[in-house]
């Protein structure tokens, strides 16, 4: 009986651990709309001046590896330089954006990576990584952010 009951649980947590869906499928239930919201959403912001880590912090749309890897960067920057911090923002890879927002240009459903360029044709560009995390799609790299292969 024993023997029988340790396999049904043994059953029973392998059946219900095992993912509904391939990888390929989870990748292409990936969202780069989100990508793309995100970076506009975060334009927005910086044209209204807001504080862009008080923005990042409370941001939906970003992963918490995303928000913790971002708070690092700027904290040990404000740390090695207390005027200019880092000098750059992180999230766009430049000191300048466009002030209009972004379009896709492309997006690799197997890397999540969305490649971005400005709506003016201003020669703007970014690189924003979106991940699957639970059923929702979240922005996991942008700029220099976490976008190392991880």
């Amino acid at each position: 009986m024993k023997i029988f009951l340790s396999a049904f649980l043994l059953f029973t947590f392998v059946a219900c651990n095992t993912p509904d869906k391939a990888p390929e499928e989870l990748a292409s239930k990936t969202d780069p709309q989100v990508a793309l919201d995100f970076m506009n959403s975060y334009v927005k912001s910086c044209n209204e001046l807001t504080n862009p880590e008080k923005w990042v912090a409370k941001n939906k749309q970003l992963s918490n590896e995303f928000k913790a890897a971002y708070r690092k960067l700027m904290k040990e920057a404000w740390e090695h330089d207390p005027e200019l911090g880092l000098g750059f923002d992180p999230i766009f890879d430049a000191q300048d954006y466009p002030d209009i927002g972004y379009r896709i240009k492309s997006f690799d459903s197997k890397t999540g990576i969305v490649q971005l360029e400005s709506s003016d044709n201003l020669g703007y560009h970014a690189k924003v990584r979106v991940k699957l995390i639970g059923n929702k799609t979240l922005v996991d790299g942008a700029g220099v952010i976490r976008m190392v292969a991880h």
